[in-house]
């Protein structure tokens, strides 16, 4: 794995952090600096295009989501109404992450997809332990999981025939083979 690529991951989980434990109690301040710091990243690519339209998708899924999981009654945010900005910002780091340290997924989306509805409970179960959200039946997450599931097979199914199409520049391209390989 690349330095970048591991650089990437180590952003997102400084981003996680930020916003599960910053958002809640300080607004959104401590996620937008998190993401500000992806938003660093990519401009260092050749790609950071590409990633701030993955990012605006994903923070529109992200809301859109969180939003009916609200409603449904499988999350809680304090009793918000509506996904809570640090909970967006926190999709827009995934969106960020897509062509970077999750890139590997992109050849392979089914896997990608179950290790992402795997991951899906956890995520919020860690941050429900940390503060930042209410799970009331844990069982409910299940919906969680096969959306996440379903969500992000097609995702990285997406980005990586987006990638293949813009026929990507001599450095993109030799990251992917660094991943892929």
């Amino acid at each position: 794995m690349s330095r970048a690529t591991l650089l990437n991951a180590g952003l997102f989980q400084i981003t996680w952090f930020a916003c599960v434990l910053g958002g809640p109690a300080n607004g959104f301040l401590w996620g937008a600096a998190a993401v500000a710091g992806m938003l660093w990243f990519s401009a260092r690519t050749d790609v950071l295009a590409v990633d701030v339209g993955l990012a605006a998708v994903a923070a529109a899924v992200g809301f859109v989501l969180d939003s009916l999981w609200i409603h449904l009654g499988i999350l809680d945010y304090r009793g918000a109404a509506l996904a809570p900005m640090w909970i967006v910002l926190l999709w827009v780091g995934v969106g960020l992450s897509m062509n970077h340290s999750l890139a590997l997924f992109q050849a392979r989306p089914l896997l990608g997809g179950v290790l992402a509805g795997a991951c899906a409970p956890l995520s919020y179960l860690g941050g429900e332990r940390l503060g930042g959200v209410v799970v009331p039946d844990p069982w409910m997450l299940i919906a969680v999981s096969a959306t996440w599931f379903v969500l992000f097979a097609l995702a990285f199914h997406g980005v990586g025939l987006l990638n293949r199409r813009a026929q990507p520049s001599a450095p993109f391209r030799q990251l992917h083979e660094e991943v892929n390989s």
